[in-house]
């Protein structure tokens, strides 16, 4: 089993644990973060950051639809979904990269990219016999 000694370990490197895991490592402390799925988690890959693209694009065609008492004459829009998607897609691209863990070891910050759990009150272990302690 390999043992890590650290200061703080975060399980989920999503938006939270990765705040945490930035602000601990910059603050020197020795970081471990466990993510067995994608860095970012969640908001940066299905939820937060794709529906805000979203609704960008849906505002936008809400604002082509009622410009007509502005003075300006719109013909109503067409939605090109494929279009609409390879939006959002490359929005997540250009943030990707700040939650990359290239980007995380850069800091200082051990990423291990497994499952973890609490062993105890002073440590978390993962599915690989990865195993860190406070």
């Amino acid at each position: 089993m390999e043992s890590i000694k650290a200061d703080i370990a975060i399980i989920g490197g999503g938006s939270a644990g990765l705040v945490a895991a930035s602000g601990a490592a910059q603050l020197g402390q020795k970081v471990v973060l466990f993510e067995s799925g994608e860095m970012g988690g969640d908001c940066l890959n299905y939820g937060c950051v794709p529906s805000k693209s979203l609704i960008a694009a849906a505002r936008a065609a809400q604002n082509a639809r009622t410009a007509g008492p502005l003075g300006l004459d719109v013909a109503p829009p067409h939605v090109d979904w494929p279009r609409v998607k390879a939006h959002f897609h490359g929005v997540i691209e250009t943030i990707a990269p700040i939650d990359s863990q290239e980007r995380f070891e850069g800091l200082g910050v051990k990423v291990v990219r497994e499952r973890a759990r609490f062993a105890d009150a002073r440590t978390i272990v993962s599915e690989s016999p990865a195993c860190a302690r406070a």
